[in-house]
């Protein structure tokens, strides 16, 4: 009885949240006027998620790699952008594409001064990167362009079950990893350190990282690696690592932006 109450409480919470997700002021529609609800994958992609425009996520930005989309970026001030340091240190001589929710059109292409990787980052451990953060120094007030702004920084720990949502750019589908050119939106809530842990069989669940999943697919991807989560309206994590499979089953892991070491080389770096 107790499995069959939970099943329908979350088919609910399932409900009311797609009616949320959906009402959004923002979102795309199609010739029809009906919301797309296409999905985004992995490699860092929004599966399932809703096409959104770019005037109320003015802190996405996303790094390219020889004029080719490769992460997703978070402006935290008019100079400086966070994102993953897998991003960082898998792409070198990237720059940024800010302004635009379409990675190939109507944005502003930045050029990056530096890339700082955190100190401890050793890359995967256990298939998770430790301490995946790196700044991304830009031109002094360069993100002070039309549709750039800088979104504030989570400084509280958050319950379970927070509600959150996620953005990105990332591929339609996991099968034949078509590619993804529109900013995307989907809803997430968080999930406590143990439930992450056991999903993940295992894999060490670290105070440096903060786990958030959904019903209905949703699930971020291999290219949404370094998109950001934001909780309040506050930066909460950005995608550090996701499933092979981008079905939602297993929660996705970010790294935690409030966390002390995090946080503290975010300031060392940008004086915030």
């Amino acid at each position: 009885m107790k499995q069959i109450i939970c099943a329908v409480l979350f088919g609910l919470l399932c409900s009311n949240s797609a009616a949320i997700q959906a009402d959004q002021s923002d979102v795309l529609r199609n010739d029809n006027g009906e919301i797309e609800t296409k999905g985004v994958v992995q490699s860092g992609r929004l599966v399932n998620g809703i096409g959104v425009r770019i005037e109320r996520y003015k802190f996405a930005v996303s790094l390219r790699y020889f004029n080719q989309y490769v992460c997703g970026a978070s402006i935290i001030t008019p100079s400086h952008a966070l994102t993953s340091a897998f991003c960082a240190t898998k792409y070198l001589h990237v720059n940024i594409y800010g302004s635009s929710a379409s990675t190939i059109s109507g944005g502003i292409e930045i050029p990056v001064v530096q890339i700082v990787v955190h100190p401890s980052y050793v890359g995967l451990t256990f298939g998770v990167p430790n301490f995946d953060v790196a700044v991304v120094i830009v031109p002094t007030n360069a993100f002070q362009g039309t549709n750039m702004a800088p979104i504030a920084l989570q400084s509280t720990e958050l319950p379970v079950e927070s509600r959150c949502y996620l953005v990105g750019w990332g591929e339609t589908n996991v099968i034949s990893f078509a590619s993804l050119t529109q900013l995307r939106y989907a809803s997430m809530n968080i999930v406590s350190q143990s439930t992450c842990t056991r999903s993940w069989y295992g894999v060490p669940i670290t105070s440096e990282r903060i786990c958030a999943r959904y019903c209905f697919g949703v699930d971020a991807c291999r290219s949404d690696i370094g998109s950001p989560l934001v909780c309040n309206g506050k930066l909460t994590g950005f995608v550090s690592i996701t499933s092979n499979n981008c079905d939602g089953v297993r929660p996705a892991i970010f790294t935690k932006v409030a966390a002390p070491s995090i946080r503290s080389f975010i300031r060392n770096q940008t004086g915030i």
